[in-house]
This record gives structure tokens, C-alpha cells and sequence, in this order.
């Protein structure tokens, strides 16, 4: 039988860095998917999680994988590690009259960047998280790449992606897209680091404003929350008109329960 690889289990302790190379072992373990045939059908319109549990999935029935199932199990894998910030990068190159598209997930911890994910090429996969910036780690994809007679053309970087696996939110895969053919060598280097400044500030602020499907969720996980501010808003209302409101108030509350009872 062929053993199927273990999911890694950490410590409170365990540093992060050695969680990373415990998660991309894992996933090196699970070996490229050579065959043509993608055994996951991954939507990236999909929410994260529905994606977390197709991540979930994966790690049942182990099978080969190949560079955006490895994103999606890096996500699922480093959701515990709280002061990890995980966002997608995605390569477009030229060889040989062809393009190729790849992509990572970026990892920034303690403000060193890395990437965690899975490619033929051992060189396009894992980087530790050394990296002082994220234009010193995309231009060491650039170099390996060039090893491999690759022409780096587009760089497309998304946003931080959210630790709640039950998150509604979709990845934001492409906030900035970089064409290498019409920015010179300085000017790429200074997206990349507006890139980096604007994830700091949206880290910063939070998650920034919440989407309606993400306020619809919260109304109907935590309903006592939604409830509050109306009642508040009410002992506010009852102040102004001099609590003339308040018996219509009193009367309006024992029929709304008796409906509740009836239904």
C-alpha cells in the first residue's frame, strides 16, 4: 500500500518557521500531480469556506496536487497560526514561444517574507521566511525563473487572506496586477512595496469594511448582537417624545410574544 502522508500536528510551542517547513513537507509529500488530470476542481470565485473544505478533502484522500490546490492547502494548514499573514502570488512567463502561469502563497511573518506551494521545479516552491521584503522575495522567483529560461511578464499579488475557516469572504486574489513589460526594474520594485504597504495598513485598520454577505452571516450566527441596537435605539427614541411612547411600547410587547408562541 502507498502511505499516505500524515497532516502535520503542532505544539503551542512550536515556532512558526518550523511550521511552515513542517506544512510544505506535507505538501511536497503529497508529490506534483504529473498526470493531466486535476483531481480537485478549484472555483476561485468560491468562498474561503467552501474552499477550506475542499482543503479538508484533499488531505483525506491524498492524492497528487498540483500549484493552486497547494495555495488552497497552504491557507487550510497555517489557519492557526494567527501572526502569519498568507496572500496569493501569481507568475505569467514566456518560454519558448509558450505562457506558463504559477502560483505561491506569500507568507509574511515577523516582517519577513517567504512562500509555501508546490511546482516541478524545487526552486519555484517553498522559500523560507527570510526575505526582508516582498520585492527581495519576488525577485528571487524572478532569478529562479531565468534559471529555468523563463521570461518573468506579470506578477499578480492578492490581499491577506482571512484566518476564519468559516469565513464567507472570497480571496482577493489580484488587487495589484504588475506588468514587467511596461515598468522599468525601479518602478516594479516600488509596486511591489506599495503592495506590501497597503496590506500593512489593511492589517492595520482590520478587515476593513465587511461585505453584506458577511453581514448577513453574522445576523443570523449571533442574533442577540443584531437585537441590542434596536432596543438601544428605542430607549433613545422613548427619551424625546417624553415617554408618551413608552405605554404603546408595553402593549406592543406582549402581542409580539404571544405571536412568537403562536408560531
Amino acid at each position: 500500500q502507498i502511505p499516505i502522508p500524515s497532516v502535520p500536528a503542532f505544539q503551542p510551542s512550536t515556532p512558526i518557521p518550523e511550521r511552515l517547513e513542517a506544512v510544505q513537507r506535507y505538501i511536497r509529500e503529497l508529490q506534483y500531480n504529473h498526470t493531466g488530470t486535476q483531481f480537485f476542481e478549484i472555483k476561485k470565485s468560491r468562498p474561503l469556506t467552501g474552499l477550506m473544505d475542499l482543503a479538508k478533502e484533499m488531505t483525506k484522500e491524498a492524492l497528487p496536487i498540483k500549484c493552486l490546490e497547494a495555495v488552497i492547502l497552504g491557507i487550510y494548514l497555517t489557519n492557526n497560526m494567527t501572526t502569519l499573514d498568507r496572500f496569493p502570488i501569481s507568475f505569467k512567463t514566456h518560454f519558448s514561444g509558450n505562457y506558463f502561469r504559477h502560483i505561491v502563497l506569500g507568507v509574511n511573518f515577523g516582517g519577513r517574507y517567504g512562500a509555501l506551494g508546490i511546482s516541478r521545479r524545487e526552486e519555484l516552491m517553498y522559500k523560507a521566511p527570510v526575505f526582508r521584503t516582498l520585492s527581495e522575495l519576488i525577485f528571487d522567483f524572478e532569478e529562479a525563473y531565468r534559471r529555468c529560461w523563463h521570461t518573468l511578464k506579470k506578477v499578480k499579488l492578492g490581499h491577506c487572506v482571512s484566518h476564519d475557516p468559516h469565513s464567507v469572504e472570497q480571496i482577493e486574489w489580484k488587487h495589484s496586477i504588475l506588468d514587467l513589460d511596461k515598468l522599468s526594474r525601479e518602478d516594479f520594485r516600488k509596486e511591489l512595496e506599495r503592495h506590501a504597504r497597503d496590506m500593512r495598513l489593511k492589517i492595520g485598520k482590520g478587515t476593513g469594511p465587511p461585505s453584506p454577505t458577511k453581514d448577513r452571516k453574522k445576523d443570523v450566527s449571533s442574533p442577540q448582537r443584531g437585537q441590542a441596537s434596536p432596543h438601544r435605539r428605542n430607549s433613545r427614541g422613548d427619551r424625546r417624545p417624553s415617554g408618551e411612547k413608552k405605554p404603546a411600547d408595553s402593549k406592543a410587547m406582549p402581542d409580539l410574544n404571544g405571536y412568537q408562541i403562536r408560531v
